[in-house]
């Protein structure tokens, strides 16, 4: 970038207005199985709580009447009251603290009309006034205190239709309202600002491809309008508003799967798309919802609807990060030129990693407010949500090296050496290369998602190892021969091999060197530069420990002779 180009953008900084508080951590996390692996199912908020309801194990099986609750706060699940009327592939919405579940089939092709509300107060339901069109594969929404049956298929027959149907839950009443313009099943509705929005579906048979229409339905004037079709083509996605948006999750474009991992959002102020990043399993049938500005997404089927084995439990996180965002893109620990450097070489571009306002999703380009929600970080301390286990290695003495982020505590094996002001970053530890280390009890399990871990080395000879993970692979090491930055992350089976660079680390100075799996690729970088890159659908690995200074088997010759310090893990893809 030219030095009046810089200059432009730093003025930009200046003359910027817009007060950005928050922004958007954008990153996905697993958390606890659903109890039961269901596909067709619906969640609702309530109170903090999200309750999954109802689902079947296949497509073409019997229906569950099953009620389990999410508490986001404690990552655990409750079995609740069942459900009266067992079904899957119907709707939910919740109104004044009550889920009203509707409609769906309690069996293959066996459709049901009945309506039944849920206090979750008192764990009790209470059966309502039928809809007036038994169907399922519909989607419902609420506006102004009423809910809007929309779509869906009618068996015998299966044929998709337009029809909608209005609920006013104050008066247990139905009424018949305007048709949507396009028919269609398998679709999800969203309301936002007083507007219901309908999205994807498939039209006719439930086996066609998935559509990208959307249409907005305006409840006041019983009024329907074409809106920006959705970027993927999709049926059997989950919707939800968060943030003046209607995110998109998952579905699939095809027949019968197998699902996507796709996340976009949408808004309707101005009428447009972006993506954001995807989820780690790929699915549909599944449901999401929000908590506390967080995303889980839950349940649903990897591929086939007729296989039980493709149903899933599977519940992860997205995390917007609207209580602690972090403009410390290269993951060092302190904002800094580096993540103005980086900032200014995305301007005007849509740069997911430096696109951090407005919360919770950016805009979509990197201008002003980024710039701006920057600098107000500047030379100060970082709460950044994605870093989940921080070894400053800033002790002076004693055999724990802390876990300043969580209770991955370090624990000193035989006797290195701290070294208080020795370190790249505050302290360091010095290791003797023939019997030290440093053990954690916990580990990262390379399952949940994209995942970064940087750390300042200085030393170290061939065929050492800087971080491991026990029984289960070396992450940093050094390779036997030339002396080169290596990892032996990999897939498994045969697609599988070490990654290796051709950048020596053995020279006595300092260096910053990294892995970084985004989910589809895996990286090397020594000293912020990448140096080694290659395609990698998936990687092994185990829950065990990890060894800061050895190998995974802490062979003679693995442990490190040299200086470690400042070793951090994120549950994101850092760039440098």
């Amino acid at each position: 970038m030219n030095t009046l180009k810089i200059h432009r953008v730093l003025a930009a900084v200046i003359l910027a207005t817009t007060s950005v508080c928050q922004a958007a951590g954008g990153t996905w996390t697993r958390k606890a199985d659903m109890p039961t692996a269901r596909l067709g199912l619906t969640t609702s908020t309530v109170n903090g709580k999200i309750y999954a309801i109802g689902g079947g194990a296949t497509i073409d099986g019997t229906a569950f009447r099953i009620v389990e609750e999410y508490d986001p706060a404690t990552d655990s699940w409750t079995r609740k009251a069942d459900m009266p009327t067992q079904r899957y592939f119907h709707s939910a919405c919740v109104v004044n603290g009550k889920v009203y579940i509707i409609g769906g089939a309690v069996a293959t092709k066996v459709t049901t009309s009945t309506v039944e509300e849920y206090d979750p107060a008192t764990d009790i339901w209470t059966t309502k006034a039928d809809m007036p069109t038994a169907r399922c594969f519909f989607s419902a929404s609420v506006a102004n205190d009423k809910i809007y049956a929309i779509g869906g298929q009618i068996f015998p027959g299966n044929f998709s239709v337009s029809t909608v149907e209005e609920y006013d839950p104050a008066t247990d009443t139905w009424t018949t309202k305007a048709d949507m313009p396009t028919d269609r099943s398998m679709l999800s509705a969203s309301a936002i600002d007083g507007r219901i929005y309908a999205i994807g579906g498939v039209q006719g048979w439930i086996g066609n491809s998935g559509l990208s229409t959307v249409e907005a339905y305006d409840p006041v004037t019983d009024t329907w309008i074409g809106k920006a079709d959705m970027l993927t083509p999709r049926k059997g996605l989950s919707t939800l508003v968060m943030a003046e948006k209607i995110v998109t999750i998952g579905g699939t474009p095809y027949g019968n799967g197998p699902g996507l991992s796709t996340v976009e959002a949408y808004d309707p102020k101005t009428n447009t798309w972006l993506k954001k990043p995807d989820m780690p399993t790929a699915r549909w049938f599944l449901s999401a919802r929000s908590v506390n500005g967080k995303i889980y997404a839950i349940g649903g089927s990897l591929q086939d609807t007729h296989n039980a084995g493709s149903t899933v439990k599977i519940v992860e996180e997205y995390d917007a990060g609207l209580s602690s965002p972090s403009p410390d893109f290269n993951g060092d620990g302190i904002v800094d030129i580096k993540d103005l450097t980086r900032l200014i070489e995305s301007w005007g571009q849509d740069d997911t990693t430096v696109d951090v306002a407005p919360l919770p999703f950016g805009d979509g380009i990197v201008d002003a407010l980024d710039l701006e929600l920057l600098m107000s970080y500047w030379g100060k301390p970082v709460d950044d949500p994605t870093l989940i286990a921080h070894w400053a290695l800033d002790e002076t003495e004693g055999t724990v090296a802390y876990d300043s982020i969580g209770m991955n505590n370090a624990y000193i094996i035989s006797e290195p050496v701290w070294h208080p002001e020795g370190g790249k970053v505050g302290g360091a530890l010095m290791f003797n290369g023939v019997d030290d280390y440093a053990l954690t009890q916990y580990g990262l399990s390379l399952a949940n998602g994209p995942f970064s871990v940087f750390t300042w080395i200085q030393g170290g000879l061939p065929g050492q190892v800087i971080l491991s993970q026990m029984y289960a692979a070396n992450w940093l090491c050094i390779d036997p021969l030339e002396g080169n930055l290596m990892t032996e992350l990999q897939a498994l089976g045969r697609s599988g091999s070490p990654m290796i660079s051709e950048t020596n680390i053995t020279d006595g100075n300092w260096h910053r060197v990294g892995f970084v799996w985004d989910g589809a690729y895996r990286t090397l970088y020594v000293d912020d530069i990448l140096v080694a890159e290659d395609a990698q659908d998936g990687l092994s690995g185990s829950e065990s420990g990890l060894n800061i200074g050895t190998s995974k088997a802490m062979e003679p010759g693995t442990f490190w002779l040299g200086l470690i310090d400042d070793v951090r893990i994120y549950n994101r893809a850092v760039i440098p």
